[in-house]
């Protein structure tokens, strides 16, 4: 008989070998324990040379590929010769007896589907269709041609389909092994093999497809024992489907070697940190971290190992973190550069002394390019005297500052940029101004006064609307035609030295001159409050007299808020109604002139009959 050893499922002891090896067989070592790279797939081999090899996954090849830890194993089989089972492939006969079996199915006892048409049965056929009308057309595993034990399995679980004893030397490891089929349903069959009553492989189910011949083996040391009572289990249960064949079924002695390696799963992690956005001129420095202080991190804008860098430039940088065993990691951070539109043209210093009790500095801040969006709007933070002095102002300007440096420094859209200036102590002019008028309807007709003193220049700052600089101190005519609230600003300069004076003016929009009113034409006649609407003419409607009415509308409600009646119409509108009881019923009435004046009027009224 030719043999077929595929996928093999067993449980054994973790000793290096078994059996009746002769030492000329090829070694099995998967070599010392490991680290598997998270992501990464190792590859373990033995050499070929064995009957049949089984690995921990199941995989019957002389390799595998390892992509998680766990605990791997892979034995290396040969088979002996010798033979134990008698009609192993159903060629006695068509009896369990002709073959040397014993089985708990009974022969099959016919019915509407064939000889097999009832579960619990088996037959001895060469063909599956040759039993059962639904079953599929196969040929057996060794020819193709011979028998094999074709069965419709019982309802119980635990049945015991095949079974013969075979004598066996004591401390010795044999192979057990059959092939078997499904022959019809997806519903399959659920095999195990047994030795002396205790299961020696998985259960294991037939494939899906029909007429697929797949191999169940398992492999067993006698122990002390001297006969093996050999025995296939099904545990399926299905009344429908559980159908299978089996063929081939081989007791012999065996040689298995085997090995196993420990492979542990090493995960590395780094974390470049969250992107950034950087303003021009600024340094700042990327800390990267991992999750193991014994990685090593290397930036690749710098290739020299360590968890910072300082970008210089935008772009994408990389870091990588290396684990003792060469495990690797890496991220990303994007560095982007901000587009700054704008900057700090200089701070204008009014010193001290300048005929005032304190200094002022304006702050004066540029578009770099109109074509670019403006900036977003601007923080303010002054600091001083000194370089180390205390925040002292949030605004753009200050003033009753002392003499000394201050520090000046401005954010938008978060970049920053800094200046100063120093306040010197000076003599220097009086900036004043008067009005002829400060507040009044426009359009405004105001003429300003400068009452400045030991000033040489004028700047006069009108609000938005316009600025004029002179070096006299004639009065300066302005007319307002649109309200609002203007402030105007006097500086007077003399050298070094200004001052500043100040001035609301307050536009009012023009007076609206009121019509006198329009006597109504709008009327609204009496309303009732009794009508009795009994057909016979008198009395029989609501309704009332409205004349000079652009617009109208009338509602009646029952004593519940149920609409009895409406109209739009003001010549025609009337409401009578012959079926409704006796009650009191409201009404709701709205009229509007022809001049917008407006008639509203509700209550309610009765119906007497």
């Amino acid at each position: 008989m030719k043999l077929f050893f595929g996928i093999l499922l067993f449980s054994i002891s973790i000793s290096s070998s078994f059996g009746q090896c002769t030492g000329n067989e090829p070694t099995i070592n998967l070599g010392n324990d490991t680290i598997l790279c998270f992501g990464q797939t190792i590859g373990l081999s033995v050499p070929a040379g064995y009957d049949f090899y089984q690995w921990s996954n199941g995989s019957t090849s002389t390799g595998i590929n390892v992509t998680q830890p766990g605990t791997y194993w892979v034995l290396g089989g040969n088979i002996g010769t010798n033979q134990l089972i008698l009609n192993g492939n159903f060629e006695g006969g068509t009896t369990a007896a002709s073959n040397n079996f014993t089985t708990a199915y009974v022969p099959g006892t016919g019915g509407v589907w064939g000889l097999l048409s009832n579960p619990g049965q088996y037959a001895i056929s060469s063909s599956p269709s040759n039993v059962h009308n639904n079953f599929a057309s196969c040929g057996d595993h060794t020819t193709g041609t011979g028998n094999m034990l074709i069965v419709n399995g019982a309802t119980a679980a635990n049945t015991n389909v095949w079974s013969q004893t075979a004598p066996v030397v004591p401390n010795q490891n044999y192979i057990f092994s059959f092939w078997a089929m499904n022959v019809a349903d997806p519903n399959v069959a659920q095999l195990q093999l047994r030795i002396n009553n205790v299961p020696i492989s998985a259960v294991v189910p037939t494939s899906i497809t029909p007429c697929i011949w797949n191999q169940i083996t398992g492999v067993w040391n006698s122990g002390s024992a001297t006969s093996a009572n050999l025995s296939i289990f099904n545990q399926a249960t299905a009344a429908g489907g559980n159908d299978f064949a089996i063929d081939d079924i081989f007791f012999a002695d065996n040689c298995v070697n085997r090995d196993t390696i420990q492979v542990t799963m090493e995960v590395v992690t780094a974390y470049a940190g969250a992107d950034k956005i950087f303003c021009p001129g600024d340094t700042d420095t990327v800390f990267a971290t991992t999750n193991n202080p014994n990685n090593t991190l290397t930036w690749n804008s710098s290739g020299v190992p360590g968890n910072f860098m300082i970008p210089d430039t935008a772009g994408i940088y990389t870091v990588t973190a290396v684990s003792p065993a060469g495990c690797t990691f890496s991220d990303d951070i994007l560095i982007s550069l901000k587009d700054m539109n704008w900057t700090i043209a200089d701070i204008v210093a009014y010193p001290s002394g300048c005929g005032l009790t304190n200094g002022v500095a304006l702050t004066n801040i540029d578009t770099l390019d109109p074509n670019q969006p403006d900036p977003l709007p601007f923080n303010y933070q002054w600091s001083g005297p000194g370089a180390v002095g205390p925040t002292i102002a949030t605004t753009p300007n200050i003033a009753n500052l002392s003499p000394g440096w201050y520090y000046l420094t401005t954010t938008s859209d978060g970049c920053s940029l800094s200046d100063s200036v120093e306040i010197i102590t000076t003599n220097g002019p009086v900036a004043a101004m008067n009005a002829t008028s400060t507040n009044g309807y426009a359009p405004l007709d105001v003429t300003f006064q400068n009452q400045s003193q030991s000033s040489t220049s004028y700047t006069w700052i009108f609000d938005t609307l316009s600025t004029q600089t002179t070096i006299n101190t004639d009065s300066i005519d302005l007319t307002f035609n649109t309200p609002g609230v203007y402030q105007i600003m006097l500086i007077a300069s003399n050298g070094n030295c200004a001052d500043t004076s100040y001035l609301t003016i307050t536009v009012l929009p023009p007076p609206i001159i009121p019509i006198p009113p329009i006597d109504s034409l709008l009327t609204v006649g009496p309303i009732p409050n009794v009508i009795s609407p009994n057909a016979d003419l008198i009395n029989d409607y609501f309704t009332f007299t409205v004349t000079g009415a652009e617009s109208f509308s009338i509602e009646i409600l029952n004593r519940w808020g149920n609409l009895m009646y409406s109209s739009t119409d003001p010549d025609t509108f009337g409401w009578s109604d012959t079926q409704v009881p006796d009650g009191v019923y409201f009404y709701k009435m709205t009229a509007t002139g022809y001049q917008g004046e407006q008639r509203k009027a509700h209550g309610f009224f009765h119906i007497v009959r």
